[in-house]
């Protein structure tokens, strides 16, 4: 089970190394003068990345359907392996283009597959924090895209990058197709190897094995009945199609659905917007502007902690989802990294009016605050990104919810990044930090309006709650039927 997941995390750690690059290019190109980039090029090179990202969130899923989970996962690094060779290769702005966009396709083919795959490879008592290792591997991949950025040159860098690919193509061939997948194509026999393989054997595990074999068969036979009453009428086909094309429009209007529809868009646009991939692009123009230095060599030390911390709070995250509830967690953290981005713009803001001038001042409280941004918003903002949108949509709606989410993921990431380098220049990143506070507010509370806690509940749980439906109070229930079997003695 490990060995399968590992796969998945290398994958996402090579998705932090393309987020991270970026950033190691500008940054050695700028200092070497080979190859000048405007503020146009540099945004389209780190936005190029969400373009094709659409794409592939809208062909990961015919993928996983007609191919199969572990094809589809393997067909997700071929892209990726072919962009980080053409970083190596190249050196123009048409080439850094072409490479960003096959990054793009893999990032968008992985993301709706990452969920599913933790889904149905792990044991549900397992699921969460292999679910919070993604939030590691992303931390960990751009922390050593920068490392290598700062000791390599960018081809150099590239090429060390394409080693994850390469290491997560080895392990996914040496892994099973997923049980459910199998189960869901009739081959049963297949499945139960596969099932036993990555979860071993026991009576659990068993009884689930029974359970989704019986229910899928249940499903065929059904399948089967409908399709031998329709099979060679028109009307009867004109009729499927209909019927489906009513049942996809009557999910939407389900309160099940469109509620954890715009939390998990929301808890993205957060989690864009918030920073998690702009700093990795662009960290080294923010920490020049919030620490006030001239040269990118002189925020070296500064953009390496920042980036450590990242991947330090990944891991610490993962003990925070374990004892605290959601709610908590997402909000603390979220009022947490609003009040700090605030707090770094209005610095920023008085520093430039010379009301600070001590020298300790300038040096220390800068990097602080960028600091306690880094803490509060890895710590939970950024893991729960990935817990929410998966815990929200109920089993039925999962496949659906995901692919629709996950499609407003590429354009937040798009316009995050290509409007970056243009706040950047006309209002300063003290200007850019208090419209990103403005962003954070709104969906946070759009949020808080319409979630409700998921820690520990079933999803059927879930459905309930979006639905309305209350649980009776057990007490209550208790005082009435005592009440009921009280005799009255005249």
């Amino acid at each position: 089970m490990a060995f399968v997941v590992s796969g998945a995390a290398l994958n996402i750690a090579g998705h932090g190394c393309a987020h991270g690059y970026p950033a190691v290019l500008f940054a050695q190109l700028k200092a070497s003068g080979d190859l000048v980039l405007t503020d146009h090029d540099t945004s389209w090179i780190a936005s190029a990345v969400g373009a094709m990202g659409i794409v592939g969130n809208f062909i990961s899923p015919v993928l996983m359907t007609k191919f199969g989970r572990q094809k589809a996962h393997l067909f997700t690094t071929v892209p990726a392996l072919l962009g980080w060779i053409i970083f190596v290769m190249g050196n123009s702005v048409p080439l850094f283009l072409i490479a960003r966009l096959l990054h793009g396709l893999a990032l968008g083919l992985r993301t709706p597959l990452a969920a599913i795959l933790v889904a149905e490879y792990t044991d549900p008592k397992y699921r969460g924090a292999f679910l919070g290792t993604f939030a590691i591997s992303l931390g960990l991949g751009i922390f050593l895209s920068h490392l290598w950025g700062a000791q390599l040159t960018w081809k150099m860098t590239a090429g060390v990058c394409a080693i994850f690919p390469l290491v997560s193509m080895a392990i996914i061939s040496l892994s099973p197709e997923s049980p459910c997948w199998l189960i869901s194509k009739g081959k049963f026999e297949e499945a139960k190897k596969a099932f036993r393989w990555v979860r071993g054997e026991g009576a659990e595990q068993q009884e689930e094995l029974d359970a989704m074999i019986n229910s899928q068969k249940e499903e065929i036979n059904i399948e089967k009945q409908r399709n031998d009453v329709n099979r060679f009428t028109c009307n009867g086909m004109f009729r499927n199609m209909i019927n489906s094309i009513k049942d996809a429009l009557r999910i939407f209007k389900k309160k099940e659905f469109y509620k954890p529809a715009i939390i998990a868009i929301s808890m993205l646009i957060v989690f864009e917007f918030g920073g998690a991939h702009m700093f990795a692009a662009y960290g080294n123009t923010i920490l020049q502007a919030v620490l006030n230095k001239d040269e990118v060599k002189d925020v070296a030390w500064q953009f390496t902690v920042i980036d450590l911390l990242r991947t330090v709070c990944a891991f610490f995250a993962i003990f925070l989802l374990k004892y605290f509830k959601r709610r908590i967690i997402l909000f603390t953290s979220g009022v947490l990294t609003i009040l700090s981005l605030s707090s770094i713009s209005i610095f920023i803001y008085l520093r430039d009016y010379e009301v600070f001038t001590a020298s300790n001042i300038l040096d220390t409280v800068p990097m602080c605050l960028m600091v306690i941004y880094t803490l509060v918003f890895c710590l939970g903002l950024v893991p729960l990104n990935w817990v929410i949108c998966g815990e929200v949509f109920p089993l039925a709606y999962r496949s659906v919810g995901s692919t629709l989410s996950t499609s407003f993921l590429t354009p937040a990431f798009v316009v995050s990044m290509k409007t970056a380098p243009h706040l950047y220049s006309s209002i300063g990143v003290q200007g850019a930090f208090l419209v990103y506070s403005a962003v954070l507010t709104v969906f946070l509370a759009v949020i808080y309006a319409l979630l409700p806690e998921t820690k520990d509940r079933t999803l059927q749980d879930i459905e309930d709650d979006f639905k309305g439906k209350k649980k009776a109070d057990t007490e209550v229930q208790m005082t009435l039927l005592n009440k009921d079997d009280i005799v009255v003695v005249n």
